[in-house]
């Protein structure tokens, strides 16, 4: 059994990971951005590389397309001896254990370990994989001087070509591993031992299921938990929600038997599922909130993207981009439904555009509702920031947003089939079930936020025809995005006999 730093990493987690990982990938239920993280991992640490200066790569391909591990040993030997002094993705192994460092740094006195991380922030996790690190390449006789993490400076805006130096910050976590360093030994015994169990071996859930990671297994580990549980509970927190299980709470049967302490909306949860009430009904709470809005009524909703690397200048690292909008609007009362809509160009800042459409499209004298609204203002927020010609109007459609999701945090309608979300996701369904129009499902090719920036980011590889194609299927999703508050809104107005 060979250890690489990641499998190391997921047995410090969860050993179980790390057999299911062996054993049964199979049951593996990937996140849906998985892929783009890891893609964008890859360009973070390609463009780190030139970090500390000249550098040479032993990264190797065999005919097939997989990693040339034999390749890169070798390689990483050569460069050793011809005194390299940045040798990226050097590769060691020893005793079964096998890692490939980022950048390993040549020093008088040593060598030096560099992880590159697409992170903001320095995690545990980071420093179980630094200290590993460590330990094989001594335990291959190099002498480590000093172990750096390079992760992203969130402060940093860009200004024409990226500047390495700002977009990355460095820190000496040469102390902080030492702690992880001294159960490397005997964390790398413990795994092979644990990866040679042929039978599937019993393992408890817990937060680790969680963190520093969601686990890919979770759906098969928690098989046998009964639906609904405790970590269901509206805004409960792993910690304990696993301590509940651990003692034996787990249904909300359980939770109410045992007297433990829940909030307001926790307890409206429990006690619609367990007596099956129908749906809750505060007339006047939703008769007050209707009577902050006005018309014209604007419905607004706004796709964007975030990158770690910033796409264009004035950009941060992880900013959210506003690249398309939806608009369902009514001009007065018992007009008709108007829809506008916009979706930026691919190949460009969608930024401009986007807020001088903006401005075009709403008065400024207009009541805007949004679902979440403090999103839609901060985005807001920033265009008029970042385009004072256009900051007045912009902040006048600020002033003026309302807050849809006020009705249901605030609790003047709740549906158990709501499972304690007030999502718009789950909301809608709760409202209008077994519709068709409103259901997700039923778009093409984009279903949910992420997808919608995945899709716009794909968009500048793409033929025309697919493009284009793809291009419908967004401005569809986020037409359903405004359609849907449409329709709540006009449930609400029911509710009241309005």
């Amino acid at each position: 059994m060979n250890l690489s730093k990641s499998k190391y990493t997921r047995f410090c987690q969860c050993p179980k990971m790390l057999w299911l990982d062996t054993y049964r990938p199979e049951l593996a239920v990937q996140a849906p951005a998985l892929q783009r993280r890891f893609q964008e991992g890859n360009e973070v640490g390609d463009l780190a590389m030139g970090l500390l200066g000249d550098f040479v790569e032993t990264t190797a391909y065999t005919a097939e397309g997989k990693l040339d591990i034999a390749a890169m040993l070798k390689n990483t030997q050569k460069y050793i001896a011809e005194g390299k002094e940045n040798i990226c993705e050097a590769a060691f192994t020893k005793n079964g254990c096998y890692c490939a460092v980022d950048i390993l740094h040549k020093t008088e006195g040593g060598y030096e370990i560099y992880e590159v991380k697409s992170s903001t922030d320095i995690h545990d996790v980071y420093l179980w994989d630094v200290a590993y690190q460590r330990w094989v390449l001594e335990q291959s006789g190099l002498k480590i001087v000093h172990t750096y993490i390079v992760y992203i400076n969130n402060k940093y805006v860009r200004q024409g070509d990226i500047d390495v130096h700002k977009l990355f910050a460095v820190k000496d976590v040469s102390e902080e591993i030492l702690p992880y360093y001294d159960e490397v030994a005997a964390n790398t015994a413990r795994a092979k031992e644990y990866i040679a169990q042929k039978d599937e071996p019993e393992s408890k859930l817990g937060e680790q299921c969680f963190a520093p990671y969601e686990c890919a297994y979770w759906q098969y580990c928690a098989r046998e938990l009964p639906s609904p549980n405790v970590l269901d509970l509206y805004r409960i927190s792993a910690k304990k929600a696993f301590g509940y299980i651990e003692e034996g709470i787990v249904t909300f049967d359980d939770a109410i038997k045992s007297g433990i302490s829940l909030n307001t909306t926790q307890w409206r949860q429990v006690e619609f599922e367990l007596l099956q009430l129908p749906t809750h009904i505060d007339r006047l709470g939703i008769k007050r909130f209707l009577d902050t809005l006005w018309y014209p009524l604007y419905f607004l909703d706004f796709e964007t993207f975030q990158t770690c690397i910033p796409m264009y200048d004035g950009i941060r690292p992880y900013q959210q981009v506003p690249f398309q909008y939806s608009l369902h609007y009514l001009e007065r009362d018992g007009a008709k439904l108007e829809h506008k809509e916009f979706l930026a160009d691919e190949n460009s800042d969608p930024r401009r555009a986007i807020a001088e459409r903006l401005v075009a499209d709403i008065p400024t004298e207009a009541c805007v509702l949004a679902y979440n609204m403090s999103f839609e203002c901060t985005r807001l927020k920033e265009l008029a920031e970042t385009f004072p010609d256009l900051a007045e109007k912009l902040l006048a459609i600020r002033a003026n947003v309302r807050d849809l999701l006020d009705v249901f945090r605030n609790g003047y309608v709740y549906d158990r089939a709501m499972e304690g979300s007030f999502s718009i996701k789950k909301v809608l369904p709760a409202l209008f079930p077994n519709n068709p129009n409103l259901d997700y499902h039923n778009l093409a090719d984009v279903h949910n936020g992420g997808e919608a920036t995945d899709t716009y980011l794909a968009l500048r590889s793409m033929e025309r025809e697919e493009r284009d194609k793809l291009r419908q299927s967004l401005l569809a999703y986020c037409k359903l995005d405004t359609m849907a508050m449409v329709m709540l809104w006009q449930r609400l107005r029911e509710f009241c006999h309005i």
